[in-house]
């Protein structure tokens, strides 16, 4: 079933009708910059259990920034085609992660390439009120004086080549299903996902990621919700074969000039020798005037394996807002504090002023 879907979707852009008119490209994307004063003793490493840990700069500048390059165009018979490629803009690695093409009409949509899976893109998180996403931590702060998860479905499929499908909206609510064959390019395959599995090299196969959200208004609150699951086999070094599963709740409520947002987020990765998580993240963003959002958010994770060797529980406050200077100009500033008993940890606190560009 998994092969059909594969090469059905293929085929369907293959035999996609002559394009109506010419593509319409476009190049837009985002860059923030934040400068930090750093609190802490010293970083943190679960890989390195030795005494000698690395001290942290007083001073850090942190960035992350992509360019998005879209195009999309109609054919013949009504059907819109298109493409977005995203690169990387502040990395030594990785610099082409997410592209991808896609069909989409009456029927729903279909996007074949490397980006995040239907479970990831329908879930519902906490309000922006930063200007960046409190759920995801880009810059690396928290996780590097603590065992740091989020709370999102990107740690299994991520933006390994896949199928993807999603629904037409009916009366608010929207179906998607993605098919991953393997994870093995999971920073986003080209030519190299033809390929099989390097020998020894851990990764995850058969990877099948679910999302249902549902938006409504009811009364003067508008309400958005979602459940989410993304599953697959994790292929030890030894080639067995074990199950992973990551489930997700989220919801969000607006009303006026507040807004509501939480993730609930459980996976089961224990018998794989990973971490059992519970992790909630909530958000609460206010508009105090036209150009300014605050807000605070809270993040708390508990690692409930079973004769766990380390304590990895970790809860992360953050206080904050973003200032509209100008046309997709922002100015953010934050206050974040890291709490973690985890072994070899170090609580933090993280004071940042930024700028963050979109265009």
């Amino acid at each position: 079933m998994q092969k059909f879907l594969l090469q059905a979707g293929v085929i369907s852009l293959f035999l996609s009708p002559v394009m109506a008119e010419p593509f319409d490209f476009s190049v837009g994307g985002y860059f923030n910059s934040v400068v930090y004063n750093v609190d802490a003793d010293t970083a943190y490493d679960d890989k390195d259990k030795s005494s000698e840990r690395t001290a942290f700069q007083d001073i850090s500048f942190q960035e992350d920034a992509e360019i998005i390059f879209k195009g999309k165009g109609k054919t013949t018979h009504g059907l819109t085609v298109g493409m977005e490629i995203q690169l990387e803009g502040a990395t030594d690695s990785d610099q082409i992660d997410e592209h991808y093409i896609y069909v989409s009409g009456d029927f729903g949509k279909v996007e074949v390439g490397a980006e995040n899976s239907g479970a990831n893109k329908l879930q519902i998180f906490a309000p922006r009120f930063a200007g960046w996403k409190t759920y995801d931590n880009n810059f690396g702060t928290w996780s590097s004086v603590a065992k740091y998860e989020k709370p999102k479905h990107d740690n299994y499929s991520a933006d390994a080549n896949k199928l993807t499908y999603y629904s037409p909206k009916f009366s608010g609510l929207q179906v998607a299903y993605s098919i991953t064959p393997s994870s093995e390019n999971k920073e986003g395959a080209g030519t190299g996902a033809l390929l099989s599995k390097k020998e020894g090299k851990k990764t995850h196969e058969d990877i099948h990621s679910f999302g249902l959200r549902y938006t409504a208004k009811l009364g003067g609150i508008r309400v958005k919700t979602s459940f989410t699951t993304e599953k697959g086999d994790y292929i030890t070094e030894d080639k067995n074969k074990i199950e992973m599963e990551e489930t997700a709740y989220g919801l969000s409520l607006s009303s006026g000039r507040v807004t509501l947002g939480a993730t609930h987020f459980l996976s089961d990765e224990h018998k794989a020798g990973g971490n059992d998580w519970e992790i909630t993240h909530v958000g609460l963003a206010y508009k105090w005037s036209k150009a300014t959002t605050i807000g605070a958010g809270f993040h708390s994770q508990k690692d409930t394996k079973t004769n766990s060797d380390a304590d990895m529980d970790t809860d992360i406050t953050i206080i904050g807002g973003s200032t509209k200077l100008g046309s997709g100009v922002k100015l953010t500033y934050t206050h974040e504090m890291v709490d973690s008993d985890g072994e070899g940890a170090s609580d933090a606190n993280f004071t940042g002023v930024g700028l963050l560009l979109k265009f």
